[in-house]
């Protein structure tokens, strides 16, 4: 009824500049989530970076093997493994900020404590207690709740937050290394932590779920979701294992990068700007293959994302000109980055928006146990040959594995439409999904 007064073409004004600002202040809180979502990614995956950095440290004062020093890294990504399973779950049950709160609580405190250690054993149990309680804490965590905010360019939220994991790593040599040079890696562990405690921990704030009123009404999904006609058990199986050979391709750059470049000669400065330069390409690359997914499909995406960084790996250890490395860097970078936004995206796509973050994590743990496997093997090949020919050969061997296992999901999935749509055009209904076969089938 209109308000005593007030002509109704008054009270229509005033209600739809209201329902005007209720829609603005929604897409700002949408986007200070993605912003620091981003800063908790980028700040998560640092912390992961930090074994490679500390390696030739630990190395020249200890004496220790890298395959040693790199099992950390594998410890790490099995504890990342283990607590994205159990804190992916919780962010179906519960809201976000707690969780993620704990895990940046958790990172400052590690680094600290990293500060204060001469035991080799020692620094593996906290960068597993890192890697459970810590970073597993933010990363599920955070791209599942992103995805909750959005229906529409959902690809590229993803895209600008997955890309802030790798502005983490290209960030951390370049920081990290002149505070190791200047004050010694024990105090470069301490200024990290506090730096942790003190700025993420107030961010991570920030996160939350969407309320009933402020999450975005179903509409037309992305091109290619419709594809998805697969069990959601059996499609996160074929992306998990897809992951998994992935992972093991993008670790050895990851962990062993930053000593072939020391190896080869290169100054410290020039070992930093490339290591940039693969991760100032990588982010990039995540907000081009988000952008990429929400046009053409996230599996076509991923499958893109992988050919480029699989073919791309191992000329790392053949190019010895700066000006082909810097190039190569740009190349490998972009396809790094677009695999893991494109997994993300894939996951999201393949199952209901109650399973996400239990999906979610449930890849990212066959990942991570690719990330240990690749880190380590890495190591290993070296320690053996003396060399990281095999290694970097290895990862590209992964990562055409990857390719096979796509091309098999992929056929995996036409079969099942043509099926489901044959069935639904009889009126039955495909057994192993609780939607109608016709609607699984586009």
């Amino acid at each position: 009824m209109p308000t005593p007064g007030r002509s109704s073409s008054s009270d229509a004004a005033a209600d739809g500049l209201q329902a005007l600002g209720d829609s603005g202040d929604l897409e700002l809180r949408k986007w200070i989530v993605v912003a620091a979502a981003t800063f908790g990614m980028m700040t998560s995956f640092g912390l992961a970076t930090s074994v490679a950095v500390f390696l030739k440290p630990f190395e020249a004062e200890f004496g220790w093997l890298r395959a040693d020093v790199a099992f950390s890294y594998a410890l790490f990504s099995a504890g990342a493994a283990l607590g994205g399973v159990i804190f992916g779950r919780a962010t179906d049950w519960i809201d976000t900020r707690p969780i993620v709160v704990l895990g940046a609580l958790v990172m400052g405190a590690s680094f600290v404590v990293l500060a204060h250690q001469n035991d080799l054993a020692m620094i593996q149990y906290i960068y597993l207690a890192a890697g459970i309680f810590g970073f597993a804490c933010l990363y599920t965590p955070l791209t599942a709740t992103v995805g909750l905010w959005f229906e529409r360019r959902r690809g590229l939220a993803l895209g600008i937050v997955t890309a802030g994991g790798t502005l983490g790593q290209g960030l951390t040599p370049v920081l990290v290394q002149p505070l190791i040079e200047a004050f010694g890696w024990r105090q470069a562990y301490f200024a990290l932590g506090i730096v942790y405690l003190l700025l993420l921990v107030p961010a991570m704030w920030l996160v939350t779920k969407p309320r009933g009123s402020e999450a975005p009404a179903a509409g037309t999904a992305a091109r290619g979701s419709a594809a998805w006609s697969l069990p959601p058990v059996v499609s996160v199986g074929w992306l998990g294992l897809a992951a998994m050979f992935c992972c093991v391709g993008m670790a050895v750059p990851i962990v062993h990068l930053v000593p072939l470049l020391a190896d080869s000669g290169r100054p410290m400065a020039i070992s930093g700007t490339l290591i940039m330069t693969v991760m100032l390409s990588a982010s990039a690359g995540r907000i081009g293959f988000g952008l990429i997914a929400d046009r053409v499909g996230a599996l076509r995406g991923y499958a893109l994302a992988v050919l480029l960084q699989s073919t791309t790996v191992y000329w790392f250890v053949e190019l010895q000109s700066l000006v082909a490395l810097y190039a190569l860097a740009v190349t490998f970078g972009f396809g790094y980055g677009g695999v893991m936004t494109a997994l993300i995206l894939s996951v999201r796509e393949a199952v209901p928006a109650r399973n996400a973050g239990l999906s979610t994590a449930i890849a990212t743990l066959l990942a991570w146990i690719g990330m240990g496997f690749g880190g380590y093997q890495g190591g290993l090949c070296y320690d053996l040959t003396g060399s990281y020919n095999a290694s970097f050969a290895s990862a590209a061997f992964a990562g055409f594995a990857n390719l096979l296992v796509l091309a098999a999901l992929a056929m995996h999935l036409r079969w099942h439409r043509r099926i489901a749509t044959a069935l639904g055009r009889t009126g039955a209904r495909w057994p192993i999904r609780d939607r109608p076969a016709a609607a699984a089938g586009g």
